[in-house]
């Protein structure tokens, strides 16, 4: 391994008792794993591959040391600002069609994406204005 770390997105550390310890990485590219200390040098696969070889360590014996992001991208899955509940005002029902409406803090199209109300029938939409 070496110290710059920019391409490098995840880092476990596995060890066991009486064997040279193991040293897995997950590129930022998202495919390359790269494998000091074991059979291994260098594949593709990205996660899967890197949950394959800490399934193949850990039955050898290996534990996992440490596990830590180095450059891991931002979730993606973090509250949105208003990821609240529903606001006031929101449509009984589908003006299009007169379907149920329901909300939806994160709906997205091409355009834009933020808090709307949607139509359960025709996908009727309306934006939450703040």
């Amino acid at each position: 391994m070496s110290d710059n770390d920019q391409h490098v997105q995840h880092t476990w550390q596995l060890t066991r008792d009486g064997a040279e310890d193991v040293t897995i990485e997950l590129w930022a590219d998202g495919e390359t794993v790269r494998v000091d200390g074991g059979e291994e040098e260098a594949t593709e696969g990205g996660r899967s591959m890197v949950e394959r070889l800490l399934a193949k360590y850990t039955a050898a014996g290996y534990r996992i040391e440490r596990d830590y992001p180095v450059n891991d991208p931002a979730p993606h899955d973090e509250p949105v600002e208003d990821d609240e509940a529903e606001p006031d005002g929101g449509p009984d029902k589908c003006p299009e069609c007169g379907s149920p409406v329901e909300y939806d803090p994160r709906f997205g199209d091409d355009y834009r994406e933020g808090a709307a109300w949607l139509c359960t029938g025709c996908k009727w939409g309306q934006w939450v204005t703040v």
